[in-house]
């Protein structure tokens, strides 16, 4: 009998080993194309990361440019060009404004031209803000409540996320930081995704109506919780949305899927938001 299975065995590897071929594809040569990322906010500067794409089969790092031309357009006119400060990042001295549409030019040596349009949206209207201390509870120990209502837009698709931190000191530096907070959320509404510490949904269940949240803030109530709810556009929704699905894989249990792309003749994002930031301390 063990004679009979070796012979099995290695009539099974030759028959096996026979079935093996070698497939050699011709795959097209890479052609770089300009990487965006530029997520704007009334808050900040102007600020664009310019990079080259590179081919999936390379393990050479990122390529910064840093003799790219970056211009920002209104309405077809050139508002201000921005300028390169280091490793690949373009500022200039001036601030978007809300509800304002921009459109980002960018063309480097040895690159297609490429471009992307997007805009601030308005900042997200909060009101009934309260906030009290949470009844002790062995899993989540001492928590701070905190209820509020989002006034949405109606007809009109809406995207935001919300994320919270409270400011500490580093025990390894002793440097200050703005440490996350993580928080749960009660009836009506559940996130749809998360990026890190950021909790993200649409309007699609509540358009045009007041929505009246509570989170469970797992931050000792005497500390003062920042949480910021930030109102965003659909191309930033998307974006993170299908990062999260590449992640793990896609409704279907197939293949991951594609991250979204909303620049013309390149790739990355440009998108908006516009924040209301609650400091929340019972």
């Amino acid at each position: 009998m063990k004679e009979i299975n070796y012979i099995y065995s290695l009539m099974l590897s030759l028959l096996l080993s026979s079935c093996e071929t070698v497939v050699e594809l011709d795959l097209p040569a890479h052609e770089p194309q300009l990487v965006l990322n530029a997520v704007i906010n009334p808050d900040s500067l102007f600020t664009v990361d310019v990079s080259a794409s590179r081919s999936p089969f390379s393990n050479e790092p990122f390529q910064q440019l840093t003799d790219a031309k970056v211009q920002v357009h209104q309405a077809g006119q050139v508002l201000f060009d921005l300028q390169h400060m280091g490793n690949g990042i373009y500022k200039s001295d001036t601030k978007p404004q809300a509800l304002q549409h921009y459109e980002l030019q960018v063309s480097a040596p040895g690159f297609p031209s490429a471009s992307a349009t997007s805009y601030i949206p308005a900042a997200p209207v909060i009101t009934h803000v309260e906030a009290e201390k949470a009844l002790y509870d062995p899993n989540w120990g001492i928590q701070t409540i905190l209820s509020f209502k989002l006034d949405d837009v109606a007809e009109q698709e809406s995207f935001y996320y919300i994320e919270a931190y409270t400011p500490d000191t580093s025990f390894l530096n002793n440097q200050p930081y703005n440490r996350y907070v993580s928080f749960r959320f009660t009836a009506p509404i559940e996130r749809e995704f998360r990026m890190e510490n950021r909790h993200f949904f649409s309007d699609r269940l509540f358009n045009g109506r007041q929505l009246p949240l509570t989170l469970n803030l797992e931050n000792n109530p005497e500390k003062t919780t920042y949480v910021q709810v930030v109102h965003i556009t659909k191309e930033y929704y998307e974006y993170v949305r299908t990062l999260d699905r590449q992640a793990g894989r896609d409704d279907f249990g197939n293949f991951p899927t594609q991250v979204t792309n909303n620049i013309q003749n390149g790739f990355g994002l440009f998108a908006g938001y516009n924040a209301v930031t609650l400091a929340v301390k019972p």
